[in-house]
């Protein structure tokens, strides 16, 4: 069955859409791995923020990350289709992910997931708590959240985090991997 055509592209695009390098991440919020990779890339940003690189982010859902579904909701309802709001928030989340662990999650509910998720945002910023739970609800924001879901399938993702370089899925770093390792493998594509 083919995925539907989008009303926007998969990603949250960091950088301009012509890059001469573009790394696709595919991330879980909820996932302790991808928290750990989040400062290289973010620093990968500010240190080649005069270079011809993009960062595209999808947002996945794991299974075993049962509340990393309702956050990613939340991530996009607070983004609005805007890549540096999502970038915040995402670095905003992952410094409290354990707050909405599976363990500090095995016994509340999923409405107090949601509320959880309003809490967050706003602490993080000033919004409207009842239009950002509303919003978080819609069909709208439900749709563009399952779409990085079918596009990771296509691209046989099925871990977090997963990195491309320019489409090239044979990358030698991993969640580990610091800045110096990104450089080594980004600087030659840059000559």
């Amino acid at each position: 069955m083919a995925i539907p055509i989008p009303r926007r592209p998969s990603s949250f695009l960091l950088g301009k859409a012509d890059a001469l390098v573009t790394i696709d991440v595919f991330i879980d919020i909820q996932c302790p791995h991808s928290r750990a990779a989040w400062p290289s890339l973010m620093g990968l940003m500010e240190s080649y923020k005069d270079k011809s690189l993009s960062l595209r982010v999808h947002l996945l859902t794991l299974s075993n990350h049962r509340q990393a579904w309702d956050v990613s909701l939340g991530i996009f309802a607070l983004a609005e289709g805007d890549a540096e709001k999502c970038r915040d928030f995402v670095s905003f989340l992952f410094e409290r992910q354990e707050q909405f662990n599976n363990a500090a999650f095995s016994n509340k509910t999923h409405v107090e997931l949601q509320q959880l998720v309003a809490d967050l945002a706003q602490e993080h910023g000033a919004v409207d708590r009842n239009a950002f739970l509303e919003r978080m609800q819609s069909h709208e924001i439900y749709v563009d959240a399952r779409t990085p879901i079918r596009y990771a399938a296509t691209k046989s993702v099925w871990a977090t985090p997963t990195f491309f370089v320019n489409n090239g899925d044979n990358v030698p770093v991993d969640h580990k991997s610091d800045l110096s390792a990104w450089q080594q493998l980004l600087d030659p594509l840059f000559v």
